[in-house]
Order: C-alpha cells, then sequence, then structure tokens
C-alpha cells in the first residue's frame, strides 16, 4: 500500500489469525475455479447446450471483468475502506456463485461469471494490503509466502475436487454443486473478515476516473468479444475485422488519455511512467506471452482429455495433477533456491521446460488416432508443471524488482491486470483453432 494510512488497532494472537484465515481462503476459492472450471466445462456444455463460443466466455469473461477493473478495485478500497470494499466484494461474489449454480442457460451462466469477476476485482486488491494492515515488516514474510503458494495449491486442488464434487453429486445437483460451495464458505469467511479486519483507508487517496475505466473495458471488449465469437464457427465476416481494429484504436486513445492525466497532475488508472523501468516493461511483456498459451491450453488440453479420450472428470482431474503438484514444487524451488542464484535465469529455464512440454503434448494430440501414447503425454505433462512453477513463483519479484516503494501498490495491480488480461487474450485466441473442431 502506498501513501499514508489511517491508524488502526492492532491485533494480535487467534483474532489475527482468522482474519488471515478469511482474506487467504477468499483468495482461493477465486484461484482454485480457474483450474477447476476447466474440468466441469464438458458437463456444463452438455447440460445447457453451450457453444463454443459461450463456454470461451464462461472463463473470459470471468477474467476481463477482473482484468478490467482490479485497479480501479485497489483505488476504491483506498477511498472507501479496504475491510468495507473487501466484504462488499466478497459477498458479491457469494451473491454471483449462487446465480451461477441457478443459470438455466449458457447466457445467464456467463452473465453470472462476468459479475463473479466484477465483484473478485473489487475483493482481491484489498487482500496485501490488510496483510501489510495486520503484521509489521519484520513478521510479513510467512503471510506473504503463504497468499503467494495459493496459486500453486488452487492449481492442484482445482482439477480434483471439482470432480470429487462431480461424482458425490449431492442432491442431483451435478456441475452446479461446485458453485453452490462458494456460498457457504464464502459467507463464513465474510463472518470472520467482518469480525476481525482492522478497518482502514488511505487519507487524500486519488478519486476514480470513470473516462479511464470506460475506454480500458470498451477497448478489451472490442477485441475479445470478436475473438470469442468466431469460435462458434462463423467464419471472420466484416464486422470482426472493423471491432478489432476499433479497439486497437481505442487501446490508443486510453494510453494517451492516461499519459494526458498523468501530466496534468491527476492520478491515472494505468501510470505510463511505468513503462520506463526495463523490469516493468520486460517483464509484463513475458507475463503476457506467457499467460495467453498456458491458459488457451488448459481449456484446450481437458476438452481433449474428456470429449476426445473419453476421461470421465475425476480422471481428467488425475492426468493433470502431476502437473499441478509440479508447479507448487518448482515455484518453491525456484523462489528459494534459483533466483537468489541465476536470477531471471531461472524464468529462461522455466519457458524452455514449458515450451518442451506444450510440444510433447501437441506432438500428442496430432499423432491420434484412438491409442493415446500416454508415456509421451504425460512426459509433456510432467515437463509443463515443472516449468509453469519456475515461472510463476519469481516473475512478479523481478518485474517490480527496479520499481520505487511509493510505486509499488500501482505497478502491482498493473501486474495482475495483464496477468488477467492475457487469460481473457488465451482463451479466446486458442479458442479461434477449435472453431470447426468437435470432438
Amino acid at each position: 500500500m502506498t501513501g499514508a494510512r489511517a491508524a488502526v488497532a492492532p491485533i494480535r494472537g487467534r483474532a489475527r489469525t482468522l482474519a488471515l484465515a478469511a482474506l487467504l481462503l477468499a483468495t482461493f476459492l477465486d484461484l482454485m475455479y480457474v483450474t477447476l472450471l476447466n474440468v466441469v466445462l464438458p458437463s456444463i456444455e452438455h447440460d445447457l447446450a453451450a457453444s463454443p463460443s459461450r463456454l470461451q466466455w464462461m472463463l473470459s469473461g470471468y477474467t476481463l471483468a477482473l482484468a478490467v477493473g482490479i485497479i480501479s478495485g485497489a483505488r476504491l478500497g483506498d477511498l472507501r475502506g479496504h475491510k468495507i470494499v473487501f466484504l462488499f466484494g466478497l459477498l458479491g461474489f457469494v451473491a454471483a456463485s449462487a446465480w451461477c449454480a441457478l443459470s438455466p442457460t449458457a447466457d445467464w451462466l456467463v452473465a453470472a461469471r462476468v459479475m463473479q469477476g466484477a465483484f473478485a476485482a473489487a475483493m482481491l486488491p484489498q487482500v496485501l494490503t490488510q496483510i501489510q494492515l495486520m503484521y509489521e515488516p519484520a513478521e510479513r514474510g510467512g503471510p506473504i509466502a503463504a497468499f503467494s503458494s495459493l496459486s500453486g495449491v488452487a492449481a492442484t486442488v482445482g482439477p480434483i475436487f471439482g470432480p470429487v464434487l462431480m461424482a458425490w453429486d449431492l442432491g442431483g445437483l451435478g456441475w452446479r454443486l461446485v458453485f453452490w460451495l462458494n456460498v457457504p464458505v464464502g459467507l463464513a469467511c465474510a463472518w470472520a473478515a467482518a469480525r476481525y479486519l482492522p478497518a482502514s483507508r488511505v487519507p487524500g487517496a486519488p478519486r476514480l476516473d470513470p473516462i479511464g475505466v470506460a475506454l480500458s473495458a470498451v477497448g478489451l471488449f472490442l477485441v475479445l468479444y470478436p475473438l470469442i465469437s468466431v469460435s462458434d464457427g462463423s467464419g471472420w465476416p466484416a464486422w470482426i475485422w472493423a471491432s478489432l481494429s476499433a479497439g486497437i484504436l481505442v487501446f490508443g486513445l486510453f494510453l494517451w488519455q492516461q499519459s494526458r492525466r498523468g501530466r496534468a497532475g491527476k492520478a491515472p488508472i494505468l501510470e505510463v511512467s511505468l513503462f520506463r523501468f526495463r523490469s516493468v516493461s520486460a517483464g509484463l511483456g513475458v507475463q503476457l506471452l506467457f499467460f495467453v498459451p498456458v491458459m488457451g491450453f488448459f481449456l484446450v488440453f481437458m476438452l481433449f482429455l474428456q470429449n476426445g479420450l473419453g476421461l470421465a472428470p475425476v480422471n481428467a482431474g488425475l492426468v493433470m495433477l502431476p502437473w499441478s503438484i509440479l508447479v507448487a514444487v518448482f515455484a518453491a524451488i525456484s523462489a528459494i533456491v534459483l533466483v537468489p542464484r541465476i536470477g531471471r535465469g531461472a524464468v529462461q529455464i522455466g519457458l524452455a521446460l514449458l515450451t518442451a512440454a506444450l510440444v510433447l503434448v501437441a506432438l500428442t494430440g496430432a499423432t491420434f488416432t484412438g491409442a493415446v501414447n500416454w508415456w509421451l503425454l504425460m512426459t509433456g505433462v510432467v515437463i509443463g508443471g515443472a516449468g509453469m512453477g519456475m515461472v510463476v513463483a519469481p516473475l512478479a519479484q523481478l518485474t517490480l524488482s527496479d520499481v520505487p516503494v511509493l510505486k509499488a501498490g500501482t505497478a502491482s495491480a498493473l501486474f495482475n491486470s495483464v496477468t488477467q488480461v492475457a487469460a481473457s487474450l488465451g482463451v479466446a485466441v486458442i479458442g479461434v483453432a477449435l472453431a470447426q473442431k468437435r470432438w
């Protein structure tokens, strides 16, 4: 958190532990559903007769809303209070989860997922801020390490937990039970947060930039919507190219507006000056190039395992289990052992391993004639998990290494936004390749 902060009463012992648990569990719910939803998509496709484009919107609609809103969510926490905005986002996330579970059609589910992403954009930026409030600098190592490890743990749990819930099929709910789970867990987190989290806000925090928010949202929509729409096999009509061109123009206008706002002494959503730092420009480029293929791969691979190979959701999750476990293991190895010794070389090695893994899995699919080469496929899964783990752990740290302390919060929000935009692009762009393919 940048700038001064309002004084808060310190909390210790059991109260602080429960407050931290609420923060981490709420974050875990968000991260887990990235991999969990990939596993249950085929069931949703069958139950709701969802088209390929609707399936992609169930994934990218969430990440798009989160990407658009996360920086504004951080600013809103500074303005209105981090605890209040966290609770608002969490309770909204719970309500949207219930909406997902009750959705009668694919379009309703897409709309509910967008609402989930919008509320998550208010909730997630407050987590690290609250950790900073509750812990002195010398005490933050453990809580921040726990927060950083959530992505690996969630990736491990998601592909297994989703199919287990579906196999349980409580009350015949099927895939809907996956979303109903958020309701009691989210309400428990909200109770603990309301009771134990300290109240705080940043005095003199800059106000929101509604024009910037609108331009960024419109630009993202104009680029992503046509890419996702062509996944239903409609071809490439003229409006697709017109929308993509308009999106690029709107993004250019957004960058100009943000730069002009910064020169005028007003707080922009996107501080263009951050790109002057070499670590930021290079790190964000790597982040974009990394998450686009990886998120697209998860979508395609889970559909291939279930629709192509005929695996049950639980078995498909088990195939991905080595990947998920190795992400967590090699994330720890990369952060603790490799980065202090070879710095960004750890990321470079991880990217090389991930590239090799994607090639191996692609060869498996290309040569698939009814009898899959499991040795080749599982080798790709193992190498891919190790490579991804070596990238995700140090990338944020290396990206922010040149950024002054006073700009660290804004730079962190920018990093998270690029992650979500890349995830949306990955699902959209890779999904175009599936336009004519039905397993």
